[in-house]
């Protein structure tokens, strides 16, 4: 009888390690299927993942620069699209942190030109998307020759009488509202959106080679922007709206992200109350298991806050994704248009490293 017991027990114990291990290779033969597609030939992938502020895996493909053929590496600079509105979101707490902003603030306190309406949009709502402001992408002329830039979102938005609904009444993603809150970062600062990002972040943080965009910028290790379609490659790197700063223009690599990681964990540029407020869910999106923080897109894994935001533009597309409680964060950048595999890639790698013992 004790024999049978222990025999039992022997093989329990092979087949769930064995199943354990069988699973992570199920998972590491699907993340290797995926990247089998950022050959050196095309546009290239970056991506680490961090953990308690180190990086414990991190690995490159493809190409950066197909004119000049250079790889992607971990120090290549590509546009972060949306993944942007963290940074914009953050300078904004830095400055409620300096009393010179609140949640409550409204646009006409801010801009003394800015029509009636602006009345009842207040910060909250712009960092949430809730405000209800109009989409500057269907405002803009169909003949324009020159990107659009964030003063001139502003403008739009002045012209207009009305909201897409009443502010605070729900959720509507809207770049418009992150492209304002810049303007307000300058009214409020004294200083460009592109100078107060680069001294009061950047600078402190070492993101040496970080840089918010304008036409003039000289970035370094640049990545450009492709549309791949089976295998014929198309340069995409700028459209019209792909210059508005506060919803998508910086520039940097997984280098310099892991020093914006830890700043963020160590809450190094803002009190740890704001921090995690920026973690936590402030607008519900019905449409979506993400809801909406400051900046970040928010979801519960049985019980566990996942945190996460994806930028999507003109020849790029990144997805970042952490769990907050575990000091886990997943990056990946690339240069090609709606290249949605990085975020499956992202997921598969933040479910291979959560709760792992990685002190060992």
């Amino acid at each position: 009888m004790l024999k049978d017991i222990l025999y039992i027990f022997c093989f329990l114990f092979i087949f769930f390690s064995t199943s354990a291990s069988a699973q992570e290779s199920i998972d590491q033969i699907a993340i290797d299927s995926l990247f089998q597609k950022y050959s050196n030939e095309f546009p290239g992938l970056s991506y680490s993942v961090i953990k308690n502020g180190k990086t414990i895996e991190n690995r490159n493909f493809g190409i950066a620069n197909l004119k000049k053929k250079q790889k992607s590496k971990n120090n290549t600079n590509y546009r972060l699209a949306s993944v942007t509105k963290q940074f914009t979101a953050l300078a904004i707490l830095m400055l409620i942190d300096k009393d010179k902003l609140s949640f409550s603030t409204v646009l006409t306190e801010v801009f003394d030109d800015f029509p009636e309406y602006g009345k009842e949009i207040t910060i909250q709502q712009l960092l949430t998307h809730s405000s209800g402001l109009l989409d500057y992408e269907n405002l803009m002329k169909n003949d324009r020759i020159d990107p659009i830039l964030d003063d001139e979102v502003l403008q739009l938005m002045k012209e207009q009488d009305s909201t897409k609904f009443m502010p605070g009444s729900k959720y509507d993603y809207s770049n418009s509202a992150y492209a304002v809150l810049a303007q307000i970062i300058e009214k409020r600062s004294g200083k460009t959106y592109k100078r107060f990002i680069e001294t009061e972040i950047f600078k402190p943080l070492k993101m040496n080679n970080s840089v918010v965009y304008t036409k003039d910028a000289r970035i370094k290790h640049r990545a450009f922007g492709y549309t791949v379609k089976n295998d014929s490659i198309i340069s995409s790197d700028q459209s019209m709206t792909s210059s508005v700063q506060g919803d998508g223009g910086i520039y940097t690599s997984i280098k310099d992200y892991l020093q914006w990681d830890k700043a963020l964990e160590n809450n190094k540029l803002i009190s740890s109350e704001l921090k995690n407020k920026a973690y936590t869910i402030q607008a519900i999106n019905p449409e979506s298991e993400w809801d909406y923080g400051y900046g970040w897109r928010i979801k519960f894994n049985d019980e566990i806050k996942v945190v996460s935001h994806s930028g999507h533009t003109s020849g790029f597309t990144n997805y970042i994704v952490k769990i907050p409680s575990q000091k886990l964060t997943v990056v990946l950048f690339t240069n090609r248009k709606n290249d949605d595999s990085v975020i499956e890639i992202g997921n598969i790698l933040l479910k291979k490293y959560a709760n792992q013992d990685l002190t060992k």
